[in-house]
Order: C-alpha cells, then sequence, then structure tokens
C-alpha cells in the first residue's frame, strides 16, 4: 500500500517546495502543477519517487503521474504546502 503522505512529502520537495508552487490541481491519475521556476523539478529524480508513475509537461504544467491515490497525495500536498483544495478535473489530457 502507497505512503501517501511521504509519496507527497517526496513530490513537494522534488518540485521546490511550496514556494515554487504557482498552483496545484489534478485530474483522476495526475497532479497538475503550475510552478513559479519550472526549471527546479528534475524528471529522473520526481520518476524515481516510490509511488510516481512518471512526469510530463504539458500546456505549461509539470504534470506528476501517481494513479488512482491521487486524490490522496494531492490532499497530503495541499495540507503540507498550505494550499487551497481545488475540484478535481474531470478530463486527463496526455
Amino acid at each position: 500500500m502507497a505512503d501517501n503522505k511521504q509519496i507527497a512529502t517526496d513530490v513537494l520537495a522534488a518540485v521546490g517546495g511550496a514556494k515554487n508552487v504557482d498552483k496545484l490541481v489534478h485530474c483522476m491519475t495526475r497532479l497538475r502543477f503550475t510552478l513559479k521556476d519550472g526549471s527546479i523539478p528534475v524528471d529522473d529524480d520526481v520518476k524515481n519517487i516510490v509511488g510516481v508513475l512518471g512526469v510530463q509537461e504539458v500546456s505549461g504544467q509539470y504534470q506528476v503521474i501517481i494513479g488512482q491515490n491521487v486524490g490522496k497525495v494531492y490532499d497530503e500536498i495541499c495540507s503540507q504546502a498550505g494550499l487551497a483544495k481545488e475540484a478535481a478535473i474531470d478530463e486527463c489530457i496526455d
């Protein structure tokens, strides 16, 4: 079973911490970050986090693929970073 709190902690650190997150939303399987400085995350480092299935940059978003437990990881990141929660996006655009 995935440790959602640890995944959240590791992903948040890998994207540069709360200070680097401009916005965060999620869809069915992905965390969708809008980052202040997109050069901070190192894709291979993020991919190597236990619980992360992959990463992709799409339409100015840094997307971290988590899978079905994305909502729980999203809640943890919002809690840790002091971010306001937003409704999930209905559709994943790859």
